[in-house]
């Protein structure tokens, strides 16, 4: 083998055998320098190789470097090139920086020693720590601790592993793994120091060994340490376990709202299906009611007839009663969410329904009586929810006290709010029953034994109205004594914190504790003259549309249609002069229609009455905010249903007077008044005319431009609200006009006959005595005589007062 020292590339082995060569250098040998200057044979076969950092011991053998260095006590290190001899008395000769030296042949190379390996220097996010310091993981030092548990936060940390070797240092060598994040032995390099960042939550153990650097195979020593990184509280077992739980509950619970929801669906559906045919039966109930009473006020019927009628209306007063408790039936949850207040006097309101009560009283004879311990006391509530309390308990009262039975009515002032009291000798309550009085469908089991009517949900309603009010309602009751309801509530009206204000509506009656015939034959309308006032009913119902027809075409020109869809089809061509619609219709409602038509310029002049099944003050309030002119609920009188129409009509005819009149002055109409679109379209004709009165020019078309109608349209409806064609109304302004002009006395007939557009002076004396019934010097002589006259008593009347 022949052995060839490189500067620089260290050692070189050639085998002639293998013809191959090999090279050994400081990265994969324990040689200490590539620069090898001297190679001498020992006896025993080894090679002593001189470098320029110390002296290499080589075993061919064992493929094996030993060094001997300065650390080891070497006296010179920095050995010259070439400079070295195997000297006759067996010593080796090496020439150095420092002289010559000399060396036995049989020489050893000091053999390095073990020593152990010490972990040091624990830093935790570049701070040291030692046991016993706030917040540090040391309960001992670091050397001794098997099991390192930081916290998430402290998950950045580094440590030192060293030894205490004075003989060799360098010759040691340190290489580590974290197992469970860096599974790789580290390159083995004398910095001991380890350093981790931002290492996850969790068990990782921590492997660190000392290896030789001479042969670095060889471990002189290997340690271990179990370090744990506290997960954050986020991701704790416990946190995670109540995840779980959050997340089961959760699904629960939405699980529970979709079956709920579900369930409240169906059930809307039903109870939605009873009250639509709740308020179907209002429609029959027409039919029977309004007949049977225009049978018995036109005495159609002997008197043997008239009881038989007499007692139909009753029954038909008990089922409309029945059909009322079930439209309750859906206002015990939905009833009157916003409340509508208005101030009324108590002693007034509360003698009112005791009035409407002492009838049924009478009949059932029993003693009806009120008193109060004020004279005069004005309170706040809702009309219609106040009533429905009322009619309620004194339902109750009525029905389960037998004849010859006592009712005291009292109502009475405290210091700080008013109370309704209702005391009956009834079969009362059984005291063990009383725990569910205010739960829905409720019944006492003496009132089902008695088989007494009743729905079970009155008191329900009337518990919750009364919390509506803020008031408080107590029941005080002995079976087969009587009861006591007792009802309070706070004065004033600063407890109604989203309550609507209202103004007081007119006193009227509650309804008392009120079956269906042959259905009637289509019969045609009795013919009208031309001049009869033309009536619209739309109406789904067949049969009540057909008797409005038949009983309103005696004394109008009546045409009708199925709902408001067909309606507004009809309108433009019939040209009514009231619409009579139901509300509940098919494709397009009553108070659909209702809106069409006051929204419309063409057709907002036509009064709408509306008919409906829902007989309360909020919706008859909702109806009228839509622009009806009246509101009828069902079952309702012919004769009243007549006079509305009536009315509406005759204040139509009047308000077409008011339109022509002479003292069309916007100021002096209610603001109400000036917000409808009949008046402004009044008040823009007017100002239209008013500003081209000197135009003899201005035509009726030329006014339909202005306005954006055609000519038909305009003619229609200047027709409708005033009587008078567009031309007639324009002439009609012009003479107002100019009979003011003759009365203030400025100006000529002849400058006034300008002024006004005619270019004829003797054209406009006709027009003028036409439409006056005198000349223009007449009217302004007669102007002039009045003016005197009125002047005269002015100064008469301020003499007297002097």
């Amino acid at each position: 083998v022949l052995y060839i020292g490189t500067s620089g590339s260290g050692l070189v082995l050639y085998n002639p055998e293998e013809e191959a060569f090999a090279q050994y250098y400081t990265d994969n040998c324990a040689l200490i320098s590539n620069n090898i200057y001297t190679i001498l044979p020992k006896p025993d076969g080894d090679l002593l190789l001189s470098t320029e950092n110390g002296i290499v011991h080589f075993s061919p053998r064992r493929m094996s470097f030993n060094n001997w260095t300065r650390e080891q006590g070497l006296m010179s290190v920095c050995f010259n090139p070439g400079a070295g001899i195997l000297h006759s008395s067996g010593r080796f000769v090496l020439g150095s920086n420092d002289g010559v030296i000399g060396f036995p042949s049989d020489m050893h190379i000091p053999v390095p020693t073990f020593s152990p390996m010490l972990l040091s220097d624990l830093n935790i996010s570049y701070q040291p720590v030692y046991p016993g310091d706030e917040g540090s993981p040391l309960e001992t030092d670091i050397n001794d601790t098997k099991v390192l548990k930081l916290k998430y936060e402290q998950n950045t940390f580094s440590l030192r592993a060293s030894s205490i070797n004075y003989d060799y240092p360098s010759n040691i060598l340190y290489s580590w793994r974290l197992e469970g994040f860096y599974d790789e032995w580290t390159t083995p390099s004398s910095n001991g120091l380890m350093r981790f960042t931002n290492i996850p939550s969790g068990k990782y153990m921590l492997h660190v060994r000392s290896v030789s650097n001479e042969e670095k195979y060889k471990s002189y020593e290997q340690r271990s340490m179990l370090i744990i990184i506290s997960p954050p509280l986020w991701a704790t077992p416990w946190a995670i376990a109540g995840y779980i739980m959050l997340a089961v509950l959760v699904c629960v619970i939405l699980f529970r709202i979709i079956t709920l929801r579900k369930q409240k669906r169906i059930s809307e559906e039903k109870t939605r299906f009873f009250i639509n045919t709740a308020h179907d039966i209002r429609t029959p109930l027409t039919l029977i009611k309004a007949p049977l009473e225009e049978l018995r006020n036109k005495d159609m019927v002997n008197e043997e007839g008239k009881g038989h009628v007499s007692m139909a209306l009753r029954n038909v007063d008990v089922l409309l009663r029945l059909i009322t408790n079930l439209i309750n039936f859906e206002r015990i949850n939905t009833y009157s969410s916003h409340m509508y207040i208005a101030e009324y006097e108590l002693g007034t309101y509360v003698s009112g329904i005791c009035d409407t009560f002492h009838a049924y009283a009478n009949i059932k004879h029993i003693r009806l009586t009120y008193e109060s311990n004020f004279q005069y006391l004005n309170v706040w509530f809702d009309r219609d929810k106040m009533d429905s309390i009322m009619k309620n308990i004194l339902s109750n009262a009525m029905k389960y006290t037998p004849e010859n039975g006592n009712i005291y009515v009292s109502a009475s002032e405290y210091e700080d709010g008013w109370g309704i009291e209702v005391k009956d000798t009834g079969i009362g309550i059984p005291r063990n029953e009383q725990k569910g009085l205010f739960h829905t469908y409720f019944r006492g089991s003496n009132a089902v034994n008695l088989r007494v009517s009743g729905s079970g949900i009155g008191l329900a309603l009337v518990h919750r109205l009364v919390r509506l009010h803020g008031g408080k309602i107590t029941i005080e009751s002995t079976a087969e004594q009587g009861t006591l309801v007792r009802i309070i509530f706070p004065k004033g009206n600063k407890h109604f914190r989203k309550a609507s204000i209202i103004s007081a509506t007119p006193e009227r009656s509650i309804s008392m504790p009120e079956v269906v015939t042959p259905a009637l034959s289509a019969v045609e309308p009795k013919q009208s003259d031309a001049s009869s006032r033309r009536i619209l009913i739309v109406e789904d119902n067949d049969d009540l549309r057909i008797y409005l027809v038949n009983t309103l075409g005696e004394d109008y020109l009546v045409q009708s249609c199925h709902n408001g869809k067909e309606a507004l089809e009809i309108l433009p061509e019939f040209k009514p002069d009231l619409v009579l619609s139901d509300i509940m219709m098919p494709e397009m409602s009553g108070d659909e229609l209702c809106a069409a038509i006051k929204g419309n310029i063409e057709t907002s002049h036509i009064p709408v009455l509306l008919l409906t099944a829902l007989g309360d003050e909020k919706n008859m309030l909702e109806g009228l905010k839509i622009g009806a002119d009246d509101y009828m609920a069902k079952p309702f009188s012919i004769s009243i249903l007549k006079a509305s129409i009536n009315r509406l009509i005759t204040n139509r005819i009047l308000l077409h007077k008011k339109y022509g009149s002479s003292d069309f002055e916007t100021e002096k109409w209610p603001k109400g008044c000036r917000d409808t679109l009949d008046w402004k379209f009044i008040a823009s004709v007017r100002e239209n005319v008013e500003k081209n009165m000197a135009d003899p020019d201005f035509t009726v078309d030329m006014l339909c431009s202005l306005h954006h109608m055609s000519r038909s349209s305009f003619y229609n409806k200047v027709k409708a609200l005033t009587d008078c064609s567009p031309a007639d109304y324009v002439r009609l302004i012009r003479m107002q006009y100019a009979a003011r002009m003759l009365k203030e006395g400025e100006h000529s007939i002849t400058e006034i006959a300008d002024m006004t557009g005619f270019c004829d002076a003797k054209y406009f004396r006709e027009v003028f005595r036409k439409h006056f019934g005198v000349s223009p010097s007449e009217y302004r002589g007669k102007g002039t005589v009045e003016k005197e006259n009125s002047d005269l008593k002015q100064d008469n009347d301020g003499s007297m007062s002097k």
